[in-house]
């Protein structure tokens, strides 16, 4: 499955995520490069899951710069079992920056759209698009999925595009 991101900077001398432009490593923790611990930098807003939309203009936002005219994006299948729905702001931009799992997210949050229980065992985040309500890198527009167990996403086809 895919990976959640490291949170570690990437290293310029590094040959995996040297010289990308990327917030945060593609290497794994063994990397001898990558060691620099990496801030809230307007990422990852919803800890160190996998960030997915169910909007493809929204997924659009994410791709890299194609070389030629050719873009190319993950269509995947899922399991997002028993979600946990964020529907509101961040009290701060970085509050939730650091959650590696799905847990308790309301120390966080400026309003609780449901109480969090753990004999519910939610799996993932599904933050609900405020459509234009949301505070500026407080919230989100359109739904944002977050996972943070890679065997929770099976990727099916790549995608690619121009526009």
């Amino acid at each position: 499955g895919l990976q959640p991101p490291s949170d570690t900077c990437p290293s310029e001398a590094c040959p995996t995520s040297g010289g990308k432009g990327l917030c945060t490593t593609l290497c794994g923790t063994g990397c001898q490069h990558c060691t620099q611990e990496h801030h809230w930098n307007r990422c990852h807003m919803y800890g160190l899951g996998v960030y997915l939309a169910d909007v493809a203009a929204k997924s659009h936002q994410y791709v890299r710069k194609p070389t030629g005219r050719e873009y190319s994006m993950l269509w995947c299948r899922v399991c997002l079992g028993n979600p946990y729905l964020v529907e509101g702001n961040l009290l701060t931009q970085s509050a939730l920056h650091d959650t590696c799992w799905c847990q308790d997210p309301s120390e966080g949050l400026e309003s609780l759209a449901e109480e969090w229980s753990v004999t519910k065992g939610h799996d993932a985040y599904y933050v609900k698009g405020l459509s234009g309500k949301q505070k500026h890198g407080l919230g989100v527009f359109n739904n944002e999925y977050i996972v943070f167990q890679p065997y929770q996403i099976l990727p099916l086809y790549r995608v690619d595009y121009t526009c």
